[in-house]
């Protein structure tokens, strides 16, 4: 019987602080939105050009990308310099694509993958297509030229 009035009482104090808290309106906090993502760190090199061209390149890239939300992944992308500062390939003989949609260059973004539903904890990996194509190499000084695509994860479908 002991046992049996210690059951009793720990069953009751346990109700009477569920009946209390049903009375409060406690507000509950949702988590915030988050979106990270993570690209390789090494340069993709897209090769050598030379001539009038055209010169055409693909290169697979990958990003992973970790969101508790819908999310839609764009790009941008900014144009080849000169290493050493002589020259910048102009936008009008250049054109990007990623996974097949054309990405502006130097100005604007486009958007390349998108999910109306969060990912795993682990996230996923976006393939990103690349196709670089350059015309006109003959008219910009000989050496290394490097650009940047810029990768952008923003929450929403």
């Amino acid at each position: 019987m002991k046992n049996l009035a210690k059951t009793c009482v720990i069953v009751t104090a346990f109700l009477v602080v569920a009946d209390a808290a049903w009375a409060v309106n406690i507000p509950v906090s949702m988590p915030e939105p988050f979106v990270i993502v993570s690209v390789q760190r090494e340069p993709a090199d897209l090769g050598t050009v030379w001539g009038p061209g055209p010169y055409s390149v693909l290169t697979q890239l990958y990003a992973r990308v970790v969101a508790n939300c819908p999310y839609h992944v764009a790009a941008s992308f900014r144009t080849f310099r000169h290493e050493k500062g002589k020259a910048v390939i102009s936008a009008k003989d250049l054109s990007v694509a990623v996974n097949n949609k054309e990405i502006p260059v130097e100005k604007g973004r486009a958007t390349v993958v998108s999910s109306s539903k969060p990912t795993s904890a682990a996230g996923v990996e976006v393939p990103l297509a690349l196709l670089v194509k350059v015309t006109g190499a003959n008219r910009y000084p000989q050496g290394s030229y490097r650009g940047a695509l810029v990768i952008t994860v923003m929450a929403g479908p």
